[in-house]
């Protein structure tokens, strides 16, 4: 007997399908968004055992800086608070099941996320600079999860303004996402640019760079 071959539609099918870490992963952030009752949180924790597995190695990583050990969900929601929380949801959704193949990416995403949110606090309003590290890591799923942008994305209760930084590079959040790819390029002439339109001091930028680079490498991501 021959080989039974896999139609087109079907792997297409198996490509976009979303995982099942990422799918819980998707709920907890819409949950967080709309600040669900902590109970409710904990309950999807309850119902993923790999996501509380990863929720507590985390909290209880060095990179936190925490004295004593996590032992409950509700202990590790509480010390982490719904910001660090929500943070870090959005590191687990571009790191879950992915190809290993594409580590570069993944890192790439994240230190994007990160310098965003330490040039965001360093020069700008905190109003202003609102779901930046959600938006540096985002930057980069549509290439991680294989997808076009807008399908990536569609799942997750994400603003106008998040959704056209991410699409389009519009807005004040796509304007700041541009610094990071001029870095990431290392195109003087755009960085340099950036920094003379903005008055933004030229050191604090490199600076919060490496330390977004430093950042990522302490991550517990495996």
């Amino acid at each position: 007997m021959g080989t039974m071959e896999t139609k087109p539609d079907e792997q297409r099918t198996k490509a976009t399908a979303p995982a099942p870490m990422r799918t819980a992963v998707v709920r907890l952030l819409n949950l967080l968004k709309s600040d669900a009752e902590l109970h409710e949180i904990e309950e999807e924790f309850r119902k993923d055992p790999v996501l509380s597995y990863k929720l507590l190695r985390f909290v209880n990583s060095a990179a936190n800086g925490f004295l004593k050990e996590i032992k409950s969900y509700r202990q590790a929601i509480t010390i982490l608070g719904y910001q660090q929380l929500h943070q870090w949801m959005v590191v687990l959704l571009v790191t879950a099941e992915t190809s290993p193949s594409r580590p570069e990416v993944i890192k790439s995403a994240l230190v994007r996320g990160r310098f965003l949110e330490l040039v965001g606090k360093a020069h700008f309003s905190k109003e202003r600079s609102d779901d930046m590290f959600m938006v540096g890591v985002f930057s980069r799923l549509d290439e991680i999860l294989g997808l076009p942008m807008e399908q990536a994305i569609g799942p997750l209760n994400v603003t106008e303004e998040i959704r056209g930084a991410l699409i389009r590079r519009e807005g004040f959040h796509g304007h700041v996402l541009k610094l990071a790819e001029g870095l990431e390029a290392a195109d003087e002439v755009v960085v340099d640019t950036w920094i003379a339109t903005n008055l933004v001091d030229l050191q604090v930028v490199y600076d919060s760079y490496t330390a977004a680079i430093d950042w990522v490498e302490k991550l517990p991501l495996n």
